[in-house]
């Protein structure tokens, strides 16, 4: 996806009235810790951050962190509250999108910086945990950004990432990053030489009720689209082994 299509996607009017202008921007998860159903765009977004971070067990500990494709900003600021001790840093490629980010959500422990997830720009081992949160399937590659998180993470360290099952390329998912099934995934992750902790397919708590939620704000040809292509939505959770 160009950085203009991008930036067209996420600034577009329609969709800044219905994530509330939350500045947030994924399928949501659509209903909360106590099984109850979310009904707004912005909360099931917000709570999509929320099941990310929980898959951390170490965030007390954690002295920096890393969201990349980090948005407009405001998923790295909810990150940021949830890691006491720890630097925050939020990249993506879009520079209108870091200037927003900037503007609203940088401070003493949240900064951003414009740069592309199949090449980041820091040291080895540099990274307690690495959250990719629904845009995994945009990168070029995604394996090429796996084996970066694998380079960055610190032995022990986590990469937790929402993201998408297709059969074949769809307009923002290219064809070399087509992954069909829970088992491809979790091969993929091998292949960067990670370890996969968990992967689960939640598609029934994400992409589904999100078209239903389309349908209902009249965007139905979106809707389709999402419901033609996508098969399946993933979170996996995958650690760098401790050097031996």
């Amino acid at each position: 996806m160009s950085e203009q299509a991008y930036d067209t996607a996420i600034f577009h009017p329609r969709f800044r009235q219905f994530y509330g202008e939350s500045d947030l921007y994924n399928f949501g998860f659509w209903h909360d810790a106590d099984g109850q159903r979310i009904d707004h765009p912005g909360e099931a977004a917000r709570e999509l951050v929320r099941r990310h971070i929980a898959q951390d067990p170490n965030r007390a500990r954690a002295r920096r962190v890393l969201d990349v494709g980090c948005g407009l900003g405001a998923c790295t600021a909810q990150i940021a509250s949830a890691y006491p001790q720890a630097d925050v840093i939020g990249i993506n490629y879009s520079s209108a999108q870091i200037d927003h980010a900037s503007r609203l959500y940088a401070g003493p422990r949240i900064s951003f910086q414009r740069m592309r997830a199949e090449s980041i720009a820091f040291q080895d081992e540099t990274f307690d945990c690495i959250h990719a949160i629904e845009t995994a399937m945009h990168f070029r590659t995604r394996q090429q950004f796996l084996e970066e998180a694998r380079r960055l993470l610190r032995p022990g360290g986590r990469l937790i990432l929402t993201d998408v099952l297709v059969e074949k390329p769809t307009s923002f998912v290219p064809h070399e990053n087509v992954l069909p099934t829970v088992r491809a995934y979790r091969s993929a992750l091998e292949a960067a030489g990670l370890m996969p902790v968990t992967v689960e397919d939640i598609h029934a708590d994400t992409t589904l009720p999100f078209v239903r939620m389309l349908k209902r704000n009249a965007m139905a040809a979106y809707a389709r689209g999402l419901e033609r292509s996508i098969k399946g939505y993933v979170i996996a959770v995958a650690e760098k082994p401790d050097e031996l």
